[in-house]
């Protein structure tokens, strides 16, 4: 499978572009003022422009750090229900999105992109959508086509720890998964899949 689609920011588009891209922005808003006030000998039109344009950088700051994290959340949700409509999944509670950010941004706490892998559990196996990704500047997300699919009773354990989910397979071989954050619900709910599946052995 393969999907796209876009991410609700809750605020106009532009200003939340300038918020993304705020340290550049200020640069050339503060180079081209300053010329209009000391080369160009215009002083009204300088302090206009510097004064106009700190003001949207200010605005383009404040709407990040409000909307950012909703943003963020806003994504993941489209990410699940585009791989559960795939599916044809009545919900997405066995639809576990993992996220490592990149480039981020002085000042905020959410990168501007992420790469996104989807791991969801079937009855059987487990199946992980590689290539995916988010991205907060362009509002933007991804689910990409490439899949892998590991039956249970191949994953002798699962860990997690410096930011990786470690999947140890009974043939000698690990998959490694990267996460910003640990994925709780996901390594809870492989728990139990992968007791059941001791169970019935």
């Amino acid at each position: 499978m393969s999907e796209e689609g876009t991410i609700d920011v809750g605020t106009v588009s532009r200003v939340w572009s300038v918020g993304w891209q705020w340290p550049w922005a200020v640069i050339l808003v503060v180079m081209l003022g300053g010329n209009f006030l000391y080369a160009a000998d215009r002083t009204a039109l300088g302090i206009g422009v510097l004064v106009a344009g700190l003001g949207v950088a200010v605005a383009g700051v404040r709407a990040v750090n409000r909307h950012s994290g909703d943003a963020f959340a806003d994504g993941m949700r489209s990410v699940r229900r585009a791989v559960a409509d795939e599916l044809d999944l009545d919900d997405t509670s066995t639809i576990h999105p993992i996220a490592v950010g990149s480039d981020s941004v002085v000042g905020f706490d959410r990168s501007k992109r992420y790469d996104l892998a989807v791991v969801t559990l079937g009855e059987s196996a487990l199946t992980v959508h590689h290539d995916g990704s988010m991205n907060l500047l362009s509002r933007t997300w991804t689910v990409g086509d490439q899949t892998e699919r590991i039956p249970y009773e191949d994953v002798r354990s699962v860990t997690e720890g410096d930011g990786t989910l470690r999947m140890e397979l009974v043939d000698g071989e690990t998959k490694s998964l990267p996460a910003d954050s640990r994925p709780d619900d996901l390594l809870a709910a492989l728990d139990r899949r992968l007791e059941g599946t001791d169970g019935a052995e």
